[in-house]
């Protein structure tokens, strides 16, 4: 059955870029979640393509067709980053990126249908995932939606 994924901005980076040290992983997933629905943050796509690795013309065409899926879905930020930027400002303990921040924000939504999420940074979105958003390590994540 097909699930909804959320994806990371470190998923893009990985994925993108031949030296990052999670490439190997981001390619295993990139093969994994074809059958399932996106949620691709907004932020995480200004973060992404603004990379150099995006850049070259083969990773724009490869990140055009993830979202040009027609069960991709582009998760609009205009709910959560009045909060999220005022939190990062203020509050900001923790010392969450904005998109960190809106991403966990998004994830903390129960009005999103979300069912996974995949980061390679698990250590600040462990705790709003909860028992509602499976976090799927890049090693389990064929186990975890086959």
């Amino acid at each position: 059955m097909a699930k909804k994924i959320l994806v990371d901005s470190g998923f893009w980076f990985a994925l993108f870029n031949e030296n990052d040290k999670y490439r190997s992983e981001a390619l295993k997933i990139e093969d994994d979640i074809q059958v399932h629905s996106l949620l691709i943050p907004w932020p995480t796509l200004y973060e992404t393509v603004n990379t150099k690795a995006v850049k070259k013309p083969h990773n724009v065409a490869r990140l055009k067709r993830f979202i040009e899926k027609p069960s991709t879905k582009l998760v609009d930020d205009a709910p959560y980053r009045e909060n999220s930027l005022q939190f990062v400002l203020e509050n900001n303990s923790r010392h969450f990126s904005l998109v960190d921040h809106v991403v966990r924000s998004m994830l903390l939504d129960k009005s999103l249908p979300i069912d996974g999420f995949i980061s390679f940074n698990p250590g600040d979105f462990h705790d709003v995932c909860g028992s509602r958003i499976e976090m799927l390590y890049p090693l389990s994540l064929k186990n975890q939606f086959r």
